[in-house]
C-alpha cells in the first residue's frame, strides 16, 4: 500500500495548512467564542474548497476536515465537505449540521443553513426553516443543540448507511487530527518545563504517555483515511470511529496528566483540542455505538 501523497495531494494539503494558519487557530477560536466563522467559511466556499470531493474524491475532502480540526476552525465542515458529497448531494448550503437522533447534540445547531438527519437506513435533508432547534448550554467550544425536523426530504433507501459511514470516518479523522495537535502542544510544555534540574519530558513515564497518545492519534488518522478510500465498507468506518473514541479519551487523559494544572486553563490553550475531543467522543452515539456497529457488520458478514 502506497501511503505517500501524490504531488497534487501534497499541494492541496500544504495549501490548506497555510490557509488555516493564516485565518484560524486557537486565538481565532477564542475570539469567536466557538461561534461560526463566517469570514473563513465564505473564503472556503468562494475558492471551491468545500467542493473538493466533487472535483477529486472523498479522501481529499477528508484532508480538509483534518486540517480544519487541527486549526480548531469554527465551522461545521464535516457535513458539507464530506458527508453531503458521499450522499451525492450538490448545490447545497455551505453549512450543514449532522443529526443522529432527536435527542442527540448537534454541533453548530441553530447556525447551519441545512441539516442532514440519520434515521436508520434512510437519511433526509431539511433547511433551517424546516427545523426546530433547542440550544443547549455547553463548555465544549461548539455551539450545541437538539434539532428536530418539521419537514425533511428523504434521500432514499440506503442513504442512511452512506451517511453513517462518511460520518464515522469523519469523526475518526477529526479525532486523529486534534489528538496529534494536543500531543504536539503537550510535548512542547514537557520540553520546556524543568523539574529536578531536567526537562520533565526526559522522564520515561511522561514519554510513554505522549508516545502512546501520538501512536493512537496517528492510527486514528490512517484508519479514517482507509475508511474514506473504501467508503462502502462500514466495518472499516465503524472500526475507525470506535478506535478513535478510545484514542480521544486516552489523549485527553495523558496530555492533561503531563501538563498538570496549567493544562486545564483556557489561556494555556490545550483545552482547545482536548475539550473538543470529548464532544467528538460522544457524537453519533459514541464509542459504544461504533463498537456495536463493528460487531453487527462482522456478524452479518460471517452469516452471509
Amino acid at each position: 500500500m502506497d501511503l505517500e501523497f501524490s504531488d497534487e495531494q501534497r499541494l492541496l494539503d500544504e495549501t490548506l495548512a497555510s490557509l488555516f494558519a493564516e485565518l484560524a487557530g486557537p486565538s481565532r477560536s477564542r475570539e469567536l467564542a466557538g461561534h461560526l466563522d463566517q469570514t473563513l467559511l465564505d473564503r472556503l466556499d468562494n475558492e471551491g474548497f468545500l467542493d473538493i470531493a466533487q472535483e477529486t474524491n472523498l479522501l481529499e475532502a477528508l484532508f480538509l476536515v483534518e486540517r480544519a480540526a487541527e486549526a480548531v476552525v469554527c465551522a461545521p465542515l464535516l457535513g458539507r465537505a464530506l458527508v453531503a458529497p458521499a450522499l451525492g448531494l450538490r448545490d447545497v448550503p455551505a453549512t450543514i449540521g449532522l443529526v443522529a437522533s432527536p435527542t442527540s447534540l448537534v454541533r453548530y445547531a441553530g447556525e447551519c443553513d441545512a441539516y442532514l438527519f440519520l434515521d436508520g437506513d434512510t437519511a433526509s435533508l431539511a433547511s433551517r426553516d424546516d427545523v426546530d432547534v433547542e440550544p443547549v448550554t455547553s463548555r465544549s467550544f461548539y455551539p450545541l443543540g437538539r434539532v428536530r425536523a418539521a419537514r425533511a426530504q428523504s434521500l432514499g433507501e440506503g442513504s442512511g448507511a452512506i451517511m453513517r459511514r462518511a460520518w464515522q470516518a469523519g469523526i475518526a479523522g477529526e479525532i486523529g487530527a486534534m489528538g496529534l495537535m494536543a500531543v504536539q502542544f503537550a510535548a512542547a510544555h514537557v520540553t520546556d518545563r524543568i523539574q529536578f534540574d531536567r526537562p520533565i519530558g526526559s522522564f520515561q513515564a511522561v514519554q510513554n504517555r505522549l508516545a502512546r497518545s501520538y501512536s493512537m492519534a496517528m492510527a486514528s488518522r490512517w484508519l479514517a483515511r482507509r475508511a474514506v478510500w473504501h467508503h462502502e465498507d462500514e466495518f472499516l468506518s465503524a472500526s475507525a470511529a470506535s478506535f478513535a473514541c478510545l484514542s480521544a479519551r486516552e489523549t485527553y487523559d495523558n496530555t492533561h496528566q503531563v501538563t498538570g494544572g496549567i493544562g486545564i486553563t483556557t489561556e494555556y490553550g490545550l483545552v482547545e483540542w482536548t475539550i473538543r475531543l470529548l464532544t467528538l467522543h460522544s457524537e453519533l452515539g459514541g464509542g459504544t455505538a461504533h463498537a456495536r456497529r463493528v460487531a453487527q457488520v462482522r456478524k452479518a458478514h460471517l452469516a452471509s
